[in-house]
């Protein structure tokens, strides 16, 4: 399948659940609306990662920081400011850009070696330091009594409107970044994530695409905590936990790191083994590392990687066996 009609497909299908997301949120129970939203926002949440995992090599333990920037900036300015939900949610996106441009000036010239090690260390310090931050300073963000009162404006009061709201912001973001992850520059982040050194001696500035595609990431994970704020209603520091950036670190790497939708099976899997083996043990969490490590040694591109080397030898054989 040529590249212009298989971009063409994926197109067709995420069009379609698009608009079957949307159907079926009048006629799905409150509570499947609720999960659809949770799953949604953690899908944007591991698609915003997976711009630095997959595309740009760089292997980040701290991408909950910017997530949680993005969800106590719109909270505060609720609840302790009076801002308007629009405008708060609005806020938070930029705030964790901003955040990430910062820190990312700091990561990027701590790990001039290109290290993975280093730069995966450096990530997750500095999503420390805002854990810390957001519990420490308990005047400003109620330290671990968490923030609440997060409450979305009367038009979007309603689960059903607040999912469709969902849907469509999450839709757009995700369009957005296959926009990105396809256009001239997401192809020189390829080319770096392979082969820096040739890059370097092309001329390319390694560290200032590098830092480009940090601070995008930083933007979409603020729009995905903004977004969980106003779902939940009630935000807490464990959103800047280093176990919050390992949710979406462990389905990129589950779904597939190459791949534009990998991170999406990967929410997908952890989600139903949440779900189907948590209804029946209190072991999930060993189902989910045991699943981990069967993916890291029997499938290394991940189950989305699996599948379409599955796809190409299954052609490669077709094709050898035609006329």
């Amino acid at each position: 399948m040529s590249s212009a009609k298989s971009r063409a497909l994926q197109l067709a299908i995420a069009a379609l659940l698009f608009s079957g997301l949307v159907m079926c949120s009048f006629y799905l129970p409150v509570r499947w609306v609720y999960l659809g939203s949770e799953i949604l926002i953690a899908i944007l949440f591991a698609s915003s990662l997976n711009l630095l995992m997959g595309y740009s090599g760089l292997l980040s333990f701290g991408h909950a920081a910017y997530y949680a920037l993005g969800a106590y900036t719109s909270g505060l300015l609720l609840v302790r400011l009076g801002w308007s939900m629009e405008l708060a949610m609005l806020a938070g996106p930029v705030v964790a850009a901003v955040g990430a441009f910062v820190f990312g000036l700091f990561i990027m010239r701590g790990n001039r070696g290109g290290e993975h090690a280093t730069f995966l260390m450096l990530t997750l310090a500095f999503s420390q330091l805002v854990f810390a931050v957001i519990y420490k300073w308990y005047d400003v963000t109620r330290g671990d009594d968490g923030v609440s009162g997060i409450n979305t404006a009367k038009w979007l009061a309603d689960p059903r409107r607040y999912f469709m709201f969902v849907v469509v912001v999450v839709g757009l973001c995700l369009w957005l970044l296959y926009r990105i992850k396809n256009s001239p520059f997401g192809v020189t982040l390829q080319a770096i994530r392979d082969n820096a050194q040739r890059c370097e001696f092309n001329g390319v500035n390694i560290q200032r695409y590098q830092l480009a595609a940090f601070v995008i990431a930083g933007l979409f994970a603020g729009v995905a905590g903004t977004l969980y704020a106003f779902f939940s209603g009630t935000i807490s520091p464990q959103l800047a936990d280093w176990t919050a950036s390992a949710r979406p670190f462990l389905a990129n790497t589950m779904g597939g790191v190459q791949s534009f939708w990998g991170p999406v099976v990967g929410v997908l899997t952890l989600e139903i083994i949440d779900s189907q083996v948590g209804r029946l043990t209190q072991y999930s969490l060993i189902a989910v590392g045991m699943l981990a490590i069967f993916v890291g040694m029997a499938l290394p591109r991940g189950i989305v990687g699996a599948f379409q080397d599955w796809r190409e030898k299954r052609t490669a054989a077709d094709g050898s066996a035609g006329p």
